[in-house]
């Protein structure tokens, strides 16, 4: 009953107004929107928009990438006419999909592998095995890449075992999103398969102290997010914030991921944490790599859009205990210079 209320139209662009602000403060010039639709439609959501990043005042461009119950009749067909009707230099659609294997990290509904949770409360799955199963095979089948939103250990056994089931084929990705609990062998597993990660590193911040006394217990919740492995093993990793579970805050989110310290001062899990080189690549290149953008953005180079952020400190010279603490004067964005206030 409150849905047209909350999410109306003078609200959502009221909010995405708000978000063009922050990714301005926060040094960011490129994003995907990996819900999109999953509020107003994607009519409406791809109309306000285009309001609001269509100008030459934003500094900023959002790659729409759709919740896969949205996608109707044939993928391709789907695509093509929404890009049609609606791409634009900073706003515009790709062969990418969002899925949904459990629930989330939060609310304690991932999937976990036994000994379960600690309370002995069980997890939750957004879709079903066997649904999901369809889904990829679905968009796989139509030569989209395949974004999986996976948190727990038994959620993500569940989506390696239905990738191992795909023809891999050239030019295709596959990306666990928010990963907020895995295992070294199936860490061992993503490496093998070539595939990609955007993790979700504020979970060890937020909860690293909180779940050790509920739910996962210590040993187990010291190592949520467990980049450091992925490092070790070459994968492709991106860091996301998946805003407002996190702020518009990439330096946050590579400190986060490398210094590993909670909200309590604990450090957890340090050999988890990721080198400093890497938690830049994951706000920059990787990051851009693992939305498809790479040849577009993520670092400085001939062909690519002339988009960089510019720092009030070199943030190697502070290592990554003072990643948090580098400030964002502007951006230039295609060329221009925007001041970030």
């Amino acid at each position: 009953m409150l849905r047209p209320y909350l999410f109306s139209p003078a609200k959502v662009q009221q909010g995405l107004a708000d978000m063009r602000q922050m990714m301005l403060e926060n040094g960011v010039t490129t994003s995907a929107d990996l819900a999109f639709g999953g509020f107003g439609g994607p009519a409406m959501e791809s109309a306000l928009f285009k309001s609001l990043y269509d100008q030459p005042t934003t500094p900023s461009r959002i790659l729409a990438i759709p919740v896969a119950p949205l996608v109707t009749g044939d993928p391709n067909v789907w695509l093509k006419d929404m890009k049609a009707r609606y791409d634009s230099p900073k706003f515009f659609f790709s062969n990418r999909v969002k899925l949904f294997a459990d629930g989330a990290f939060f609310a304690q509904y991932m999937q976990m592998n036994p000994p379960g949770y600690s309370d002995g409360h069980e997890g939750k799955w957004l879709t079903e095995p066997e649904e999901l199963l369809k889904q990829t095979e679905r968009f796989w089948d139509a030569g989209w890449n395949l974004h999986t939103h996976v948190n727990g250990d038994r959620g993500l056994d569940v989506v390696l075992d239905i990738t191992e089931k795909l023809a891999l084929r050239n030019g295709q990705n596959i990306v666990m999103e928010h990963l907020g609990y895995s295992t070294e062998a199936q860490n061992r597993r993503i490496g093998d398969m070539g595939l990609y990660v955007s993790a979700q590193p504020n979970y060890i911040r937020i909860l690293g102290d909180a779940y050790a006394k509920t739910g996962m217990g210590p040993d187990r919740a010291a190592q949520m997010s467990r980049l450091g492995s992925l490092e070790r093993k070459g994968v492709p990793l991106g860091l996301h914030s998946d805003f407002n579970m996190a702020p518009i805050d990439p330096l946050y989110l590579a400190w986060v991921a490398s210094n590993r310290i909670t909200l309590d001062g604990n450090v957890k899990a340090p050999k988890e944490r990721l080198s400093l080189d890497k938690a830049l690549r994951a706000i920059t290149v990787e990051a851009a790599q693992v939305i498809g953008l790479d040849a577009m953005v993520g670092s400085i180079a001939t062909g690519k859009k002339a988009d960089f952020t510019v720092l009030d400190r070199d943030p190697y010279a502070g290592g990554a205990a003072k990643l948090r603490e580098v400030g964002i004067k502007g951006v230039i964005f295609e060329g221009r210079w925007f001041l970030a206030e």
